[in-house]
C-alpha cells in the first residue's frame, strides 16, 4: 500500500550518540534505517506489528515481570489520551507466548466432549446406575485443578495479558470497526448482543481505571483476573437467561476467549474498511500507520489465541473465536497459506472437543438460545471447513458422517434472545422446510442456507476427493445433483439470487452475499459434472454451461463496487475460488478446439467465451492489492491465463520442450482436486511455452 507521507528518521539518540535501533533490528544486531513509525527492515520482512522503539532497551525487567517506570514515564502516561493510539503498544508476540509455556505437571480432569468408543464411555452411559460419589468422579465438567493457575500465572504469558489489555485500552477503533461491520453483514456468526456485552464490559474496566496512578499496574491486576477466571470451564444450565450467560464470561469473569472474539472480529472488519473510514484516518493519518493497526490486531488475535490454549478453555466462545481467525487468517495471508490451513484444522479440533457436531450431547440443559448459537456456530465452521479443503484440494476436517446435520432455524436474534412465547410464535411459523415466510433478511437465514449448501458440497469432495471407485459414478452424482437443486429451489424466493428481481435501491451488501451463497450452489455442481467428464469423458456440455454460467455472474463484480466498504479481499476469494476453475475449463476447451481439427466434444459459443474469458483475466489485474493474501496467487495466475489466452487468439508453432516442474504451486493451484489435470481425457494437449504439461495439467508457477 502506498504511504501518504514518507517515513521519518527517528530522533531518539544513544548515550554514545549513535540514533536508537528498533528491537528487532537491535536484537538481531543488523542495521537500522531508524525510520518511524516502523522502520524500512522491518517493513521489507512484514514485521510492522513488532517494530517498536524501546525506551529502555537495555532495562531488565524484575522476576514479577513489571517494569518499574521512571517519573517521566509516568508523567508522559498520564498526560497521554485514554485510548488514543498515539504510540502503538509492541506485543509480545505469538512465538513468545509458546515458547515461554509452564508445561503441566498433572493430567487436567475437564476432558472435554467424549464419545461412546472413549474408555469410560460405558461407565458415563450408566452413571445414573452409579453412586453419586462415583459419579462426581466420572464428571468431565469438574473444574480444573490448580495446574492452569500454575500456567495462567507464568510472568511471559502475564505480560501477554497485559499487552492485549494496553492495545485494546489503546485502540477504541476496534470498537467501531465491529459496529460498522455489524452495520451490513449477513453472515457473521458472533451473536451482536455478545459482542455487545464483552465491548461493554471492557469499557467499565477502562473507564475505572485511575489514570492519575499506574495504569499498567491496574492492567496487570486485570489480566490476572482474566486468567483466574479462564482457568474454569464456562458452564450452563437450562434456565440460565441471555443476560447470565453474558455474566458468565463479561464484568468480573472476564475470559480471554471473549477478548479474543473483539480482535478476531475487529480484525476481520478492518480488512473491509476502507482506507479513507473518517475513524482509521482520524486514528492512523498515513496508510503505514493504517497497515500497521491491522497487523496489530492480527498479531493480538494469534497472542489471544495462546492463552487460550488450555482445556477450560474448549467451548462455543471459542469455537466463534476460532472461526473468526479463520476468516482474519485467509484474508491476512491468502487462502493457500498454511497459517489459514493449520487455525481450520485447529477449528475443527475444538469443534470436535467442544462437542458441537453432536447437538444430543448437551441439549438437556442448554437453553433454546444457546443451542441454537451453537447450531450457527457448528453450522459455519462446518462450511468455512468445506469452502478451504474445496480451495486446497484437501480433505476436509469436519466429516459430516459424524455430525448430527441440524440447520439453524430461520429465526430473528431479536425472537431467540426474547425467549419465551415470542420464540415459540418464530418457530410455528416456519414452514416444512424450515424457512419463515418473512421478507427480510436475517443471519441465521442466511447461515442456515450456506450450511445446507455445505451440505452437499462435502458429498461432492468425497467422490472428487475420494477414492470410492465401486461407486456407480454417473448415477452418484446426478443424484447428488438432482437433491442439491431439489433442495435450493425450496428455499425462500429472497435467499435466491437466481430468483430475485435486482432493484437499485438494494444495498450492495445484501446482492453480494446471495451471490456468494448461489455460486457455492453451483461450483458444488461443477465439480460432480467436472468428475464425470473426468472419468466417463461424458457430460461436457453439462460442465461446459455451469462454467459459462459461473463466468458470466464472475465478470458483473467488475462493474459492481462498493465505495463504503473495501470487497477487494473478497472479490479475490470470488475470483480464485469460483471463477478459476470454470475459466480454467473453458479456455482449455477453445484452445484444444483451436489446436484439433478433429471433432469437438462441445460446441462453445467462442465470441461469447473469449470476451467474458478476457474480462476475467482483466479483473485478475485489481481484485487483490499488493500486501493482501491472495494477490501474488491472482498475479501469478493473470499472467499464465493471459498466454493460454494469446494462444487461443493468436496460435502459434507447438514447442518441442516441455518444462514440468512437480513443486510447480501453480499446478498444484489449478489442478486442486483431480491429479489428472484439466485436459478432458487429451491424448497430448498444446504446450503453451512449457505452460500446458503433457498431461493437460497446468505448470511452470511460483509455490504459493
Amino acid at each position: 500500500m502506498a504511504e501518504s507521507n514518507p517515513p521519518r528518521r527517528s530522533t531518539a539518540v544513544r548515550r554514545n550518540g549513535t540514533l536508537q535501533s528498533c528491537e528487532p533490528c537491535r536484537k538481531a544486531k543488523l542495521r537500522c534505517d531508524h525510520a518511524k513509525p516502523v522502520c524500512g527492515r522491518c517493513l521489507t520482512k512484514n514485521m510492522t506489528a513488532r517494530c517498536f522503539y524501546h525506551p529502555a532497551p537495555m532495562t531488565k525487567r524484575g522476576v514479577s515481570g513489571s517494569a518499574r517506570a521512571s517519573p517521566v514515564a509516568e508523567e508522559s502516561r498520564r498526560r497521554r489520551p485514554r485510548r488514543r493510539l498515539e504510540s502503538p503498544v509492541p506485543l509480545v508476540t505469538s512465538e513468545d507466548v509458546s515458547l515461554n509455556v509452564t508445561p503441566l505437571n498433572s493430567p487436567e480432569p475437564f476432558l472435554g466432549y467424549m464419545g461412546s468408543t472413549s474408555y469410560s464411555a460405558v461407565l458415563q452411559e450408566h452413571r445414573d446406575d452409579l453412586p453419586f460419589e462415583l459419579n462426581k468422579i466420572l464428571s468431565t465438567d469438574t473444574p480444573t485443578r490448580s495446574s492452569d493457575a500454575v500456567q495462567s500465572t507464568n510472568p511471559a504469558r502475564l505480560q501477554c495479558g497485559l499487552d492485549l489489555l494496553k492495545l485494546l485500552y489503546s485502540l477504541p477503533i476496534c470498537e467501531a470497526f465491529i459496529r460498522k461491520f455489524y452495520a451490513w453483514s449477513l453472515v457473521a456468526i458472533v451473536p451482536l448482543i455478545l459482542l455487545e456485552a464483552i465491548m461493554e464490559s471492557l469499557r467499565v474496566i477502562f473507564d475505572n481505571l485511575d489514570t492519575a496512578g499506574d495504569v499498567e499496574a491496574q492492567l496487570r491486576a486485570v489480566a490476572h483476573r482474566i486468567f483466574e477466571r479462564s482457568a474454569r470451564p464456562l458452564t450452563s444450565n437450562g434456565s440460565m437467561s441471555v443476560r447470565e450467560y453474558c455474566d458468565s464470561f463479561t464484568g468480573d469473569n472476564l475470559r480471554w476467549e471473549a477478548l479474543g472474539i473483539i480482535f478476531a472480529t475487529a480484525g476481520i472488519a478492518s480488512m473491509v474498511t476502507p482506507d479513507s473510514d473518517p475513524e482509521l484516518v482520524d486514528a492512523a493519518s498515513d496508510g503505514q500507520s493504517k497497515e500497521r493497526i491491522r497487523a496489530q490486531i492480527v498479531e493480538a488475535s494469534n497472542v489471544c489465541l495462546e492463552l487460550c490454549d488450555h482445556p477450560a478453555a474448549v467451548n462455543e466462545l471459542l469455537v466463534f473465536y476460532r472461526y473468526n481467525d479463520v476468516m482474519l487468517k485467509t484474508q491476512q495471508y491468502g487462502d493457500t497459506s498454511f497459517q489459514a490451513w493449520r487455525r481450520l484444522s485447529d477449528l475443527a479440533s475444538t469443534v470436535y472437543a467442544a462437542g458441537l457436531h453432536q447437538e444430543s450431547i448437551r441439549a438437556n440443559d442448554c437453553p433454546p438460545f444457546l443451542q441454537e448459537w451453537r447450531r450457527i456456530c457448528f453450522a459455519a465452521s462446518f462450511y468455512a471447513d468445506k469452502c478451504v479443503s474445496t480451495f486446497t484440494g484437501r480433505p476436509p476436517c469436519i466429516n459430516y458422517r459424524y455430525c448430527t446435520l441440524t440447520p439453524p432455524l430461520d429465526v430473528t436474534e431479536d425472537e431467540l434472545v426474547a425467549g419465551g412465547d415470542t420464540f415459540t410464535q418464530a418457530v410455528s411459523q416456519l414452514d416444512m422446510a424450515g424457512w419463515h415466510p418473512r421478507q427480510e433478511y436475517t443471519r441465521a437465514g442466511m447461515i442456515r442456507l450456506r450450511f445446507l449448501v455445505a451440505v452437499f458440497r462435502e458429498k461432492a469432495l468425497e467422490i472428487a476427493l475420494g477414492t470410492c471407485e465401486h461407486w456407480d459414478l454417473v448415477h452418484k452424482a446426478n443424484e447428488i445433483i438432482d437433491k442439491a437443486r431439489a433442495t435450493w429451489e425450496a428455499c425462500p424466493g429472497r435467499l435466491r439470487y437466481d430468483a430475485r428481481a435486482m432493484h437499485d435501491s438494494e444495498p450492495y451488501f445484501e446482492s453480494f452475499t446471495l451471490l456468494h451463497i448461489y455460486l457455492d450452489h453451483l461450483h458444488t455442481i461443477f465439480l460432480l459434472q467436472r468428475s464425470v467428464v473426468k472419468q466417463t469423458n461424458s457430460g461436457h456440455d453439462a460442465l461446459f454451461g455451469t462454467a459459462r454460467h459461473v463466468l458470466s455472474i464472475i465478470t458483473r463484480i467488475s462493474a459492481d463496487r462498493d465505495p463504503v466498504m473495501d470487497m477487494t479481499r473478497h472479490y479475490a476469494w470470488i475470483t480464485l475460488y469460483y471463477g478459476l476453475p470454470s475459466a480454467s475449463v473453458l479456455m482449455l476447451e477453445l484452445l484444444h478446439q483451436t489446436r484439433d481439427v478433429g471433432p469437438r466434444t462441445a460446441v462453445l459459443p467462442r465470441a461469447e467465451v473469449i470476451r467474458n474469458l478476457s474480462i476475467f483475466v482483466s479483473s485478475l489485474s485489481w481484485v487483490a492489492r499488493p500486501g493482501q493474501g491472495n494477490y501474488h496467487t491472482c498475479k501469478e495466475v493473470e499472467k499464465k491465463l493471459s498466454h493460454i489466452l494469446d494462444q487461443i487468439l493468436d496460435p502459434q508453432p507447438i514447442q518441442g520442450e516441455v518444462y514440468d516442474d512437480a513443486t510447480s504451486g501453480l499446478y498444484n493451484f489449478l489442478d486442486w482436486y483431480n491429479p489428472n489435470g484439466w485436459d478432458f481425457g487429451l491424448e497430448n494437449p498444446a504446450s503453451v511455452d512449457g505452460f500446458l504439461s503433457l498431461d493437460g495439467g497446468l505448470v511452470g508457477g511460483k509455490a504459493f
